[in-house]
Formats: C-alpha cells, sequence, structure tokens
C-alpha cells in the first residue's frame, strides 16, 4: 500500500511539531513530506510534494485556510484537506463549512481526532483512485427506475413547432413557461410586464425562434431560457427597474397582478395567469388559422423532485447523453450548500429565488452565472435557502 504523503500548515510552530508527531505515529502508512509556517509558503510546497492529505489552520498570515484551500482545489482537485482551528465562534465555523475542505477539525480535541480523521481520508482516496472521481451523472443517474427526458424529445418539439405543429408549441410552453415567467418576473419585477414579455417569448418561437435554434448549440431549455433573459433585460431598457425586493411574498405582491393570479403558487416558481396561455392562442390563431389552438386546460403533471442530498434537490428537465448535458432546476434549503465541483464544460445558472453565494459572487433573484469549462466552483451557499435553473455537464467532478 502506498504511503499517504502529508503537507502540514500552521504559524504556530509548537502546534505544527505536535502535529508532525502525532502523525509520526502513523509511520507504516503516512509520511509527513513538507510543512509550512503560513498559507503562502504552503502552497509552494503543496505544489512541489502534490500530497494526498493537507493539514491547514484555518487562520495564518499571508494566505489563510480558507483561501489556500480554494488555491490547492483549484490546482489540485484530488488533494484532500483537513481544516484546523482553535475558534469556535459561528463565523469560523461558517468559514470553516464553505471552505470546500474534507474535515474540519477543533485543535482543542487534535490528539483524538487528527488520526481517524487521517485514516478516513486516505482510506477513502485509495478507494477513488481505483472506482474513479464521482461525477454529477453518477450522482443524477444512480436511480435506474427513472429513465430521463432526453434532450431529442426536447429538440423534437421544436422541430414540429418550425412545421407548424401547435400541439407542439403547447407541449413546450407547458414545460417551461414557469420558468420563463418567474425569470423575466424576477429581472423586471412587475407581474403585468412579465405576463406580457412571457406570451412575446412563446410568440416568438412560434414565428422566428426554431428556424434560428440550432441543435449543435445549446440545450432546448438554455436556448429559451436566453431568449426568456434577453427579453426582460430589452423590457427593462425603457422602464427602470424597481428597487430590489428578495422576498419572494414582498416581490409578488409589489406587483399588479391584474388576473388575481396570486392565489396558488409556489415560492420559487412562480404561475401566471391561467389565461395566459389563452392569450397566447388568440394572437397565433389570428395569424394561422380561423380558430385559437387546443387550450391548456389539460396541464401533465410537475416533474418529481428528487433528493440529491440533505438540503439539495433536483427536478431533471433534460439530458443529453451525447453530449454529456443536463438541464435541470435546482433547489437548497436555507444553509445547504452544492459539493465543490470543477466544470467538465460550460455551466450556465439562472437563478429564479433566493440568494446565492458563489465562491466571491453573491446572486440575486434574476441574475445569471456562467462558469467555463476546465474552472472549479469552490463554495456554492444559500443562507435563504434558493432555487435555480441549472445547465451544465454530467461530468462535472464533485468534491
Amino acid at each position: 500500500m502506498p504511503l499517504t504523503k502529508i503537507v502540514v500548515a500552521d504559524d504556530d510552530e509548537d502546534f505544527r511539531v505536535a502535529v508532525c508527531i502525532l502523525l509520526a505515529t502513523m509511520a507504516d502508512t503516512v509520511s509527513v513530506v513538507g510543512a509550512a509556517a503560513d498559507g503562502q509558503e504552503a502552497l509552494v510546497v503543496v505544489r512541489r510534494e502534490r500530497p494526498t492529505i493537507v493539514i491547514t489552520d484555518l487562520v495564518m498570515p499571508r494566505l489563510n485556510g480558507v483561501d489556500l484551500t480554494r488555491r490547492i482545489r483549484q490546482e489540485l482537485p484530488e488533494t484532500n484537506i483537513i481544516l484546523m482551528s482553535s475558534h469556535t465562534e459561528d463565523n469560523y465555523r461558517r468559514l470553516a463549512a464553505n471552505s470546500g475542505a474534507d474535515v474540519f477539525l477543533n485543535k482543542q480535541f487534535i490528539a483524538t481526532s487528527l488520526l481517524p480523521a487521517v485514516h478516513d481520508l486516505s482510506s477513502g482516496h485509495i478507494e477513488n483512485e481505483s472506482s474513479g472521481t464521482p461525477t454529477l451523472g453518477d450522482l443524477l443517474y444512480a436511480n435506474k427506475t427513472k429513465t430521463p427526458v432526453s434532450e431529442t424529445e426536447w429538440v423534437k418539439l421544436v422541430k414540429s413547432i418550425a412545421r407548424g405543429d401547435q400541439m407542439a408549441l403547447q407541449t413546450l410552453y407547458q414545460r417551461t413557461h414557469r420558468i420563463v415567467f418567474t425569470l423575466i418576473l424576477r429581472i423586471t419585477n412587475n407581474w403585468d410586464t412579465a405576463e406580457d414579455l412571457t406570451v412575446d417569448v412563446f410568440d416568438d418561437v412560434w414565428r422566428a425562434g426554431p428556424a434560428a435554434y440550432d441543435p449543435a448549440g445549446p440545450s432546448v431549455v438554455t436556448w429559451i431560457t436566453n431568449k426568456a433573459r434577453s427579453s426582460a433585460i430589452g423590457g427593462v431598457r425603457f422602464a427602470p427597474r424597481a428597487t430590489r425586493v428578495n422576498n419572494q411574498a414582498a416581490s409578488v405582491l409589489s406587483t399588479t397582478a391584474s388576473s388575481g393570479a396570486l392565489e396558488d403558487f409556489e415560492p420559487d416558481v412562480l404561475r401566471p395567469s391561467a389565461c395566459l396561455w389563452e392569450r397566447l392562442t388568440r394572437r397565433i390563431g389570428m395569424e394561422t388559422s380561423p380558430k385559437p389552438v387546443a387550450s391548456a386546460s389539460q396541464v401533465p403533471p410537475e416533474p418529481q423532485w428528487d433528493e440529491a442530498a440533505p438540503g439539495i434537490s433536483y427536478q431533471l428537465l433534460a439530458t443529453d447523453t451525447e453530449k454529456h448535458r443536463v438541464s435541470m432546476l435546482v433547489r437548497l434549503a436555507p444553509g445547504a450548500a452544492y459539493p465543490p465541483h470543477q466544470h467538465a464544460g460550460v455551466e450556465e445558472l439562472y437563478l429564479l429565488h433566493g440568494e446565492l453565494v458563489i465562491d466571491e459572487r453573491k446572486l440575486y433573484p434574476g441574475d445569471y452565472n456562467r462558469a467555463e469549462a476546465g474552472t472549479a466552483d469552490q463554495l456554492v451557499w444559500s443562507e435563504t435557502g434558493c432555487t435555480c435553473v441549472l445547465l451544465t455537464s454530467t461530468q462535472d467532478v464533485l468534491r
């Protein structure tokens, strides 16, 4: 069995030596290959030695433990990290929990907790080498009893709409109108404007959109979500946006809903007026035939929400096995964090509800975030709880 290589970083020399003495009791399986007195020095040692585990203090000069952890995650995602601190205050615990470290240890109990943590991480590291690094696809497709909706089905819908199939438009509308409406409402902050622009988006899909859709490009969900965002941004150019309201109920009640469609809505993905489909059918019906298209009274049930981990649930919208892409809604409960991950392809995120922190950026409802292939997100966390549209690669590496 290969030795587990460890680097120790702590600005307290006595404590750093004590940790190394503890690790020496595991000399048959563990080798301390470097030690550092601050985060910047530790990063140099880590880059040189490429250890299995880094044991680092939370508070250090030049580069603290949180920033050191994030740098290591970006450069050496296979390295496990143990973060230590003598601070027990909530703000320090929160920093540690959101750092992306694998284990957080209280220094007061290091004598009894360090070696078990090292043993568990080194064993897990060896298992990962043989079984492969877990990906987002491993998590989403673990339930073999469910058949996800294929991206091919979505593309067929768009092609059918291009041929004048009104029922295909109705199906696309039923699957996506709540996402389209909610995103537009978050950007414009006006209910009536959001309903008007939602009709415009699907009217454009009917008349000209399918001809402009390229199946070799982004997914259908990405395509129509981008249409919604562009429409909303264009709408607010001529009407200054009201002060941002982050509270869902306050935001909805601050707008004017002429149809009174506030009776039954979920707090994150909103439901526009029931008559919105009828408005769309009248518009395209007058242009295409003497009679409007079919009524949307028989709406299929919403896709089921599945739990990926405590505090994290998702609703699969479409999967593209050939291009390894997935389109889905993701919910984080208040205080929940999405696992640190490295992007195998372009990731696009549209925030529909709540607030979301992605590393150094804080997103609000209506905001958009794009991450390029090869980059990594270390901290993805929501204090309020949130819901987003996430379009990403199933080959994203999770930690």
